[in-house]
């Protein structure tokens, strides 16, 4: 099943939406039961576990005329805030060239540290990240900067390359803590899509500055976007054989696949879990997919633009980006 939040028209509040398969149409799950607490939320619905989904398909297999709304009137939020977001290194392939773009743009821009030093440093670290037996790492986002599905993202004015980044990120949908590899899978909810916004400029300053690769060039408002829909695990069968596209207005600008994943969600949810309370609610991203950002092709964004982001079996992220004025 996938799921969204949208507003009716003429009601600002949010409602849990089931998509109806016909291309056209959603059902009002908040409207058509709305004593029902597992239907007040996305978050709602993925802490009533599997009880909530046997209801929303059932609600599915008899359709009711009163509670469908076309899709073309109502307007979709983010699906919902996650109670944590992390941006985990499951797909690490796209390192390398973003960092050799890094290092070239720090040439140009006052830094004279030599290109093949930098190289072996990356080449350490990548070589590292490979490893089997490597710890999965990962980097906590704010929840608070997401964005609506179609809304518009201010370029910040402190930035000259803003870029996207497509990722697959997982639902956790089971709390837990020292989760084993036999009961990994019960923990996941499903599936959505993500968008890393980041101001390269911003970040390569900060990495020869402070180091810090995350921070104002990650978390700006609007910057840490999921959605379209959050879709149910049983509809992707493999999330390591995923199609992932990019297209800005309208052109393909680069195509991937979550086969990159070094490590699986699966994996993650162990790791992550080892000492530590994992939440129904949280996201976890996979970390960019290669081909899946504009600045390690070498390409900038223009102002305005179109930026979709399409994972197979899940649907497509869009924002419209606007400088700011």
């Amino acid at each position: 099943m996938k799921f969204v939040t949208f507003h009716r028209p003429g009601d600002p509040r949010p409602r849990l939406g089931l998509d109806n398969r016909d291309e056209y149409s959603y059902t009002d799950l908040t409207g058509r039961f709305p004593d029902d607490p597992d239907f007040a939320s996305m978050l709602a619905l993925i802490d009533g576990g599997q009880p909530a989904l046997d209801k929303a398909w059932a609600a599915y297999l008899r359709l009711d005329a009163d509670s469908i709304v076309q899709r073309d009137v109502v307007t979709l939020l983010a699906p919902f805030r996650p109670r944590r977001l992390r941006d985990c290194s499951l797909i690490v392939a796209h390192l390398r060239p973003s960092l050799v773009r890094t290092v070239q743009w720090l040439g140009t821009h006052g830094d004279e540290r030599p290109l093949p030093t930098a190289m072996a440093a990356t080449d350490r670290l990548m070589s590292a990240l490979y490893d089997p037996a490597a710890s999965i790492g990962f980097a906590d986002r704010d929840p608070d900067t997401g964005a609506a599905p179609g809304g518009v993202l201010t370029w910040p004015s402190a930035s000259e390359i803003l870029d996207y980044e497509l990722e697959l990120a997982v639902v956790i949908g089971k709390s837990g803590r020292d989760v084993t590899a036999e009961d990994a899978e019960a923990h996941i909810f499903g599936y959505t899509v993500y968008n890393d916004w980041s101001l390269r400029d911003v970040q390569a300053r900060n990495i020869l500055g402070s180091g810090d690769v995350h921070g104002d060039a990650k978390d700006f408002p609007h910057s840490n976007a999921i959605g379209p829909c959050v879709v149910t695990k049983d509809e992707v069968p493999d999330p390591r054989g995923l199609a992932m596209t990019v297209r800005v207005n309208g052109q393909v600008w680069g195509r991937g696949s979550s086969s990159e994943m070094v490590h699986g969600f699966d994996d993650a949810v162990v790791e992550l879990s080892r000492g530590a309370d994992i939440r129904a609610g949280e996201v976890w991203g996979t970390g960019t997919v290669p081909g899946g950002s504009s600045f390690e092709l070498g390409r900038r964004l223009p102002r305005p633009a179109l930026v979709e982001l399409e994972v197979e079996r899940i649907g497509t992220l869009a924002h419209y980006v606007v400088p700011e004025s």
